[in-house]
């Protein structure tokens, strides 16, 4: 049986609307450099990830493999793998009639799948001793890593609502933030139509910035940095690798074209867990925690561990 995730409720500016519109958010006159492939990570890669903050990878995986990560997806959509009880989250209009929904129609209305890799065996090997992905990551943090989060982000066709600009690690008990890594694998197409990354080169170096509830748990509106956005296309099985501190963001799908694409999150083996107060400690905002991890925008001395 899955569960559905809950929205939070908006803290901080609460039932604020936005004074921005989402396309006034990002900028579509910039496309980031797509390497031809995992050999094509050498130092000068390495040096660009450092100075950018992510790289866009083709050929990370095989069409064999992309085909059996999406059936994958497909059969916990439509409840095909006994056991599982990870979460679904619905696009935002059809929260309220969920539960009435056949699992054909849910299916067709999620926007998140989480925790499913030990219940599905074919993202599981992509996620957890994938030779290629593993050198990846090994590569870029400088140290082995392990999986602290696995997610599918299922933007459908017309209804596929937008992310706003976030940073990774405003959700993550891990630190330093600097040791995680996210990974971003095209399962469609991922294109400017349908709601592909958009990233803000050299962010991550500027560290944790804080964090408010509006649209989602994200960086407000006035703050995010348009004027550099660069749009991040992927091919199927092509990868983002991305510093857990980089801003981006993904505008939403109004074209006819589903863009399915999984994501896992790894820390580096020096990493150690943090509480929600050390997290604070990161993510603030003058007296009030500015991070994701639940209660954002309560003030600091009233922060539960």
């Amino acid at each position: 049986m899955t569960t559905v995730a809950a929205h939070a409720a908006p803290i901080g500016r609460a039932n604020a609307r936005s004074l921005y519109d989402s396309h006034d958010l990002y900028r579509y006159d910039r496309t980031a450099p797509l390497l031809p492939g995992p050999d094509a990570v050498d130092a000068a890669a390495r040096e660009a990830f450092a100075r950018d903050g992510f790289l866009a990878v083709a050929n990370v995986l095989t069409p064999d493999e992309v085909a059996e990560a999406t059936q994958g997806l497909d059969d916990l959509l439509h409840a095909r793998l006994p056991g599982y009880e990870g979460i679904l989250q619905p696009e935002y209009e059809y929260r309220e009639r969920w539960p009435e929904m056949s699992q054909a129609e849910k299916a067709a209305a999620t926007r998140k799948v989480w925790r499913f890799v030990d219940y599905e065996p074919r993202n599981r090997r992509i996620a957890i001793g994938h030779p290629v992905l593993e050198g990846l990551i090994t590569k870029l943090l400088g140290e082995p890593a392990h999986l602290i989060q696995d997610m599918a982000l299922l933007k459908p066709p017309h209804i596929g609502s937008e992310k706003p600009w976030h940073q990774d690690a405003a959700y993550f008990g891990w630190y330093p933030p600097e040791k995680i890594l996210g990974v971003w694998i095209a399962l469609d197409p991922a294109t400017p139509e349908n709601g592909c990354m958009h990233a803000i080169p050299g962010t991550h170096r500027s560290g944790p910035a804080p964090h408010v509830h509006v649209r989602d748990c994200q960086l407000p509106d006035e703050r995010v940095a348009v004027d550099q956005d660069v749009v991040v296309p992927l091919p199927p099985g092509g990868a983002m690798l991305f510093s857990a501190l980089l801003h981006h963001g993904t505008p939403p799908n109004q074209s006819p074209a589903r863009r399915w694409a999984v994501q896992f999150h790894y820390a580096a083996a020096s990493c150690r867990e943090i509480t929600r107060r050390e997290h604070a400690d990161l993510f603030f905002e003058g007296d009030r925690y500015a991070g994701c991890r639940g209660g954002t925008g309560t003030p600091l001395a009233e922060l539960e561990p």
